[in-house]
């Protein structure tokens, strides 16, 4: 046996010896890359508070349903997201404006985001990433930027 036969088989070794040890952690570690929690059904959420009243929305969100629509419809070109990236990345439909600005709100009312995440179906990271989203985005609108008197008179 030569030396350049000696080198072959030590690279076979150790390409066998990795490629046990990468299947034997792949078998060890059975968790999934990441977690993906059931997100919030939005028509289901709404037909839920209409039938339990109507003040249900007014309570939950400090606000009407028609301005919380139309709150959706300013900040939605800022803060809507790409839904074939997130598809294929959690293999779930995109996170609504609607749900945005659910978790924004409820946050902003005092809720817990442990509670709210859980209820919205994200992660800890993704509810501080919508949250500071769309307080950005209402905070950069001009349709809702303060207007303050140019002349004396008003």
């Amino acid at each position: 046996m030569d030396d350049s036969d000696e080198e072959q088989e030590e690279d076979e070794d150790m390409l066998l010896a990795c490629v046990l040890v990468g299947e034997y952690l792949e078998e060890k570690d059975e968790r999934p890359k990441f977690y993906v929690r059931e997100r919030i059904a939005w028509e289901q959420h709404m037909s839920e508070l209409a039938a339990e009243g109507n003040d249900a929305f007014q309570q939950l969100y400090r606000m009407d349903y028609s301005s919380f629509l139309k709150l959706c419809s300013i900040i939605r070109p800022q803060v809507q997201v790409n839904d074939e990236m997130s598809r294929r990345r959690t293999g779930k439909d995109s996170v609504t404006v609607e749900m945005m600005l659910h978790c924004l709100l409820r946050w902003l009312a005092g809720g817990s985001y442990l509670d709210i995440k859980l209820s919205a179906g994200i992660s800890q990271a993704a509810f501080y990433h919508y949250i500071y989203k769309c307080m950005d985005a209402i905070l950069d609108s001009k349709l809702l930027a303060y207007k303050f008197p140019e002349t004396e008179k008003y």
